[in-house]
């Protein structure tokens, strides 16, 4: 199964004719030209937000507002972003293309002269756009906002500031003649941590810690921290709906919330591993999405994300996005999703070739670097949960499935069954029973490369900038190894 997989692999290809060329436009969902009172798009999306809201089944944090919207909206229970990483992860799912076709597969590259994402075929529909906040997709794309809106924190507390919401109560007045599109880009819940600027909420007793972390006090301080900073969005997210419903624009807003990745802690944030790449996802639309209702018919990916608002606002798509609009699931939960979703992992501050296919029943992971400890992410080097990892280590007091981590080498590939074991913890691609299904995920997955013109991972190969386990700096700048 290695062997098919590695041996099918393209060179990297660069297809940006293909994005930039001709574009041909397929059928808005309304089968005629746009309505004459287009909705709104508000995008709110947090930054290193796992699955831990009180809609998702956590009933340790404190999320109301969010909650709210599920109650009012659909709750989409099985949805997957392209990348563990902020910018690949972004990028995607505002171009509707995977990272690696985009040439934003590693962390922190900006978008490519000419690639377009969603805000330039909104504002040629009529809408006015604006970005608040994080974008983290570089000049490329904020140029192609109507309107940056300037935003910030408050130094004592991590709040938005006084300014930002008069920033963006100036932004709905702009549009008063216009459907607007907003994307709101908050920083939180992403790491460093800091008590003394947000309060504690949540109470460390009952926080949830997965298996893979060690149950002790340090990770549930960690945990907690993590908590409260999701509970301080929400609080700024009740804040920017109750100004939106003052305005009388919320009755006509689609209302979308989800995360760039998964939480910022070790096997989490920057693996493929659902803890990685699952997101949360809400779409609440008053009078046209029946409220409190969930879809967990298939998988979602959020690479539809950008057709699929297109399509709800009844702009044509362009045949040159990869992703498909999900826009009739939206509108009725018993819709069928995707069969199969794909992701990736790339560069971060270490380097990584990751793929991985997802189907409803298992998963199967590819790790071209095996040879390297998985280690964790240069910012949660310096977490609490990670110290308590390491101590417990050098204490040899670690769990089998603790220890994966510091593993070396990895297996080059990985099979879960995710009904029966949701933290994919227990590889069983060696194991005769699973052998077919190895296979058959393995061909879907070459194919997908294939199709995306996906790149062999010899031919991308660089040093880590940090080290895996240590976090500590290894390189100023990363020299390129690539033999081409």
């Amino acid at each position: 199964m290695v062997a098919f997989l590695e041996s099918n692999m393209l060179k990297k290809g660069k297809i940006w004719a293909y994005l930039i060329g001709s574009i041909c436009f397929s059928q808005n969902i309304w089968g005629q030209k746009p309505s004459a009172s287009p909705p709104n798009i508000l995008v709110f999306i947090a930054d290193d937000a796992g699955m831990d809201f009180g809609c998702y089944g956590n009933p340790a944090i404190k999320t109301p507002n969010i909650d709210r919207l599920a109650t009012k909206g659909i709750r989409f229970k099985n949805a997957y972003v392209t990348s563990p990483q902020s910018s690949p992860s972004r990028t995607s799912m505002m171009t509707g293309m995977f990272a690696h076709t985009i040439g934003t597969e590693d962390l922190h590259t900006p978008l490519k002269e000419g690639i377009k994402i969603i805000p330039f075929y909104f504002s040629e529909a009529g809408y006015y756009t604006g970005s608040m906040l994080k974008t983290h997709w570089g000049l490329e794309g904020d140029k192609q906002f109507d309107r940056v809106i300037p935003g910030g924190y408050l130094p004592n507390q991590g709040n938005l500031t006084e300014e930002s919401y008069k920033n963006y109560i100036d932004f709905l007045h702009a549009c008063e003649n216009n459907p607007f599109f907003l994307w709101v880009g908050f920083v939180d819940p992403h790491r460093p941590y800091n008590r003394n600027v947000c309060p504690q909420k949540n109470n460390p007793d009952k926080v949830k810690v997965p298996p893979y972390l060690v149950d002790g006090p340090d990770t549930r301080r960690d945990l907690t921290d993590y908590y409260d900073e999701i509970t301080r969005m929400d609080e700024n997210i009740g804040r920017m709906l109750s100004i939106l419903d003052e305005k009388g624009k919320l009755d006509n807003t689609i209302v979308v919330f989800l995360s760039d990745n998964g939480m910022p802690f070790p096997r989490s944030k920057g693996s493929l591993y659902d803890s990685g790449i699952q997101t949360p996802l809400i779409f609440m639309w008053e009078g046209k999405i029946n409220p409190g209702t969930v879809h967990e018919n298939g998988l979602i990916t959020t690479v539809d994300l950008a057709p699929t608002l297109l399509s709800l606002a009844g702009i044509p798509t362009p045949q040159s996005i990869y992703g498909e609009s999900f826009h009739k699931v939206v509108l009725d939960h018993t819709g069928r999703g995707r069969n199969f979703i794909f992701a990736e992992r790339n560069w971060h501050d270490t380097d990584e070739y990751i793929r991985c296919i997802r189907s409803e029943k298992y998963k199967l992971i590819y790790n071209a670097y095996y040879e390297f400890p998985h280690g964790t992410a240069a910012d949660l080097s310096s977490s609490m949960s990670w110290y308590e990892l390491k101590k417990q280590q050098r204490k040899g007091l670690l769990t089998k499935e603790q220890l994966q981590i510091f593993t070396a080498p990895r297996p080059m590939v990985e099979l879960y069954d995710l009904e029966n074991d949701p933290f994919e913890l227990n590889n069983i691609a060696d194991l005769q029973e699973y052998v077919q299904e190895g296979r058959k995920l393995a061909k879907l997955l070459t194919q997908w490369q294939e199709e995306t013109h996906d790149h062999p991972s010899w031919k991308h190969k660089r040093a880590d900038k940090n080290d895996r386990i240590t976090g500590f700096l290894l390189f100023d700048e990363i020299p390129e190894l690539r033999d081409e």
